[in-house]
C-alpha cells in the first residue's frame, strides 16, 4: 500500500514539473496600423513579446484611403494575472508600443466578447 501511494506522489510531482501553471488565454485583437508598417515584421515582433506563445493573422490586411491599415490577429499568451482586464490591458499595451501600431482594440477573449461599461476596449 505504501509503495502505491509513493508512486502516485512521484507521478504528481513529475507531472507538476512539466505542466504549465495556468492555461493559455486566446484573444482576438484589431490593430490600427500606420501606412508604412510591414505586417510580417510586426507579427514577428509580437511573437517575441514576453508571455506570447502563438500569433496568427485572422484575415487579410485592410488598407484605407488615408493610408492606414487594419489587421485582425489572434494571440495565445500566458496571462500575468488572473484578472482578465489586467492581463488583456498588459498584452495590448505591449503590442501598442511596437513600431507602426496606432491602436489596439480587444474584440474577444477566450471566445467571449469583451467590453468595459458596454464599450469596446481600445488602447
Amino acid at each position: 500500500m505504501e509503495n502505491l501511494s509513493k508512486s502516485n506522489t512521484e507521478k504528481l510531482v513529475l507531472e507538476s514539473l512539466y505542466k504549465l501553471e495556468r492555461k493559455l488565454d486566446k484573444t482576438i485583437l484589431s490593430l490600427k496600423l500606420e501606412r508604412e508598417t510591414h505586417v510580417p515584421d510586426l507579427m514577428t515582433r509580437i511573437r517575441i513579446l514576453p508571455t506570447v506563445a502563438v500569433v496568427g493573422q485572422q484575415a487579410k490586411v485592410r488598407r484605407f484611403f488615408d493610408g492606414d491599415a487594419q489587421l485582425f490577429i489572434s494571440v495565445k499568451y500566458m496571462p500575468n494575472s488572473t484578472d482578465i482586464m489586467k492581463s488583456v490591458e498588459s498584452l495590448s499595451k505591449m503590442i501598442k508600443t511596437l513600431p507602426g501600431v496606432k491602436s489596439v482594440a480587444v474584440l474577444m477573449h477566450n471566445k467571449n466578447k469583451i467590453t468595459k461599461d458596454g464599450k469596446k476596449l481600445i488602447f
